[in-house]
């Protein structure tokens, strides 16, 4: 049996579990679906309690947020399933045979990504900074992907052996939004588990307004740096394999790191328009989280010594 995990965050689900649920019933596959709210508001829970009537389905609400790990890591523990199949409550399987893509793979690797996509462009001009970077740097073919798998890892739409899942489990010392699926790629690359890369996508239907986003990005730059404290023996691996912390240590190794901040602070209220009109640029969000993590760094120690 495939258990179906979404956590959710003020979201709808419904027609997310009405689609699983038709999947698993047209191709024959057993199915739980465990559906846990992290502290929504009462309007979406008051709107998602109703997927309980369904047998299938097991909702289940939390008074206080866990966030992102723990959340997760508590789905698992309730899962009943052998294999564990991890999907964001902002996201729909974008093929009707979704569910029997994963099946047919199911002993070919221990782990299987199926990717995620992005819908048609969106009209409103604050979507489009989270429109753009979904699209150009987030939806990946299967065959990109696969060349560095641990690195392409993300957690919205993944399954997982369960006895693999609690080996690894996601780390309850990551708090906020950001790089909890870092880690839990770079322990699936420590262990050496098999990752399989599939063309089995989740279109994300939750974009974020610019502003958001932006906030958003700053938490995820913050955790980014946090991690390199939580996992100091591998830090290495993260300036490595991160674009953005690898960046920042080659600007950093030429005594780049000062202007980056400097430009950041003068110059980050008109960024953020910029990022935030009509005409997003992908480069000039990537300059952003550089003078961003530029910032971060300089706040942060790591340790008794300073981070390369």
């Amino acid at each position: 049996m495939i258990s179906i995990c979404l956590p959710i965050y003020n979201f709808d689900i419904n027609e997310l579990v009405e689609e699983l649920l038709r999947q698993a019933r047209e191709f024959n596959i057993s199915v739980e679906i465990l559906a846990f709210d992290d502290a929504s508001l009462s309007y979406y829970k008051k709107r998602n309690s109703k997927v309980a009537i369904n047998s299938n389905v097991h909702y289940l609400e939390f008074d206080h947020n866990l966030g992102r790990s723990k959340i997760r890591n508590r789905l698992a523990d309730f899962a009943q399933g052998n294999w564990l199949l991890f999907i964001d409550c902002d996201m729909m399987p974008e093929l009707p045979n979704y569910l029997n893509n994963y099946n047919s793979v199911i002993d070919q690797a221990n782990v299987i990504c199926g990717g995620t996509s992005y819908g048609s462009k969106p009209i409103k001009s604050e979507l489009l900074l989270r429109w753009n970077y979904g699209v150009y740097r987030e939806s990946r073919n299967a065959l990109r992907r696969q060349i560095k798998p641990y690195v392409s890892f993300l957690s919205g739409n993944f399954m997982i052996r369960k006895e693999v899942f609690n080996a690894i489990r996601f780390n309850e010392d990551m708090s906020g939004y950001g790089h909890e699926d870092t880690l839990f790629g770079l322990n699936l690359k420590k262990q050496s588990v098999s990752v399989l890369h599939i063309n089995n996508p989740c279109i994300h239907l939750g974009i974020e307004p610019c502003f958001d986003y932006l906030v958003k990005t700053e938490q995820g730059i913050i955790n980014l740096v946090r991690l390199m404290r939580i996992v100091p023996d591998q830090r290495k691996s993260l300036q490595s394999n991160i674009r953005l912390l690898k960046f920042y240590c080659a600007f950093r190794k030429v005594g780049l790191g000062y202007p980056l901040r400097w430009i950041f602070r003068v110059f980050n209220p008109l960024i953020r328009r910029l990022l935030c009109s009509s005409r997003p640029s992908i480069l000039l969000f990537d300059l952003y989280k550089l003078g961003m993590i530029a910032q971060v760094f300089n706040k942060v120690n790591l340790s008794n010594n300073k981070a390369n």
